[in-house]
C-alpha cells in the first residue's frame, strides 16, 4: 500500500483574508509540501492538472521537471 497526498495548486482566495497569492509564491510553496511530504515518507505526491487562471500547474510534468534542476 503506497500513501500519499494530490494537489491541483489552487491560488484561491484566503478564508480570512480574501487575498490570492501569486502563482509562483503557491509554486514554491508545493515544492516545500513535496519536500515535506518525502521528509515524513509519503510515497506519493500528485499533481493534477487543470488550464485555468486559479491552477497554477497546468504543466505538472513541466513543472516537476523544472525544480529537478
Amino acid at each position: 500500500m503506497e500513501l500519499g497526498i494530490s494537489s491541483f495548486v489552487e491560488t484561491t482566495p484566503d478564508v480570512e483574508t480574501g487575498k490570492t497569492i501569486s502563482h509562483a509564491e503557491r509554486l514554491r510553496e508545493v515544492v516545500e509540501e513535496i519536500v515535506l511530504a518525502d521528509q515524513v515518507g509519503l510515497d506519493v505526491y500528485g499533481i493534477g492538472e487543470h488550464h485555468r487562471h486559479d491552477y497554477a500547474a497546468s504543466s505538472p510534468p513541466s513543472f516537476l521537471v523544472q525544480r529537478q534542476r
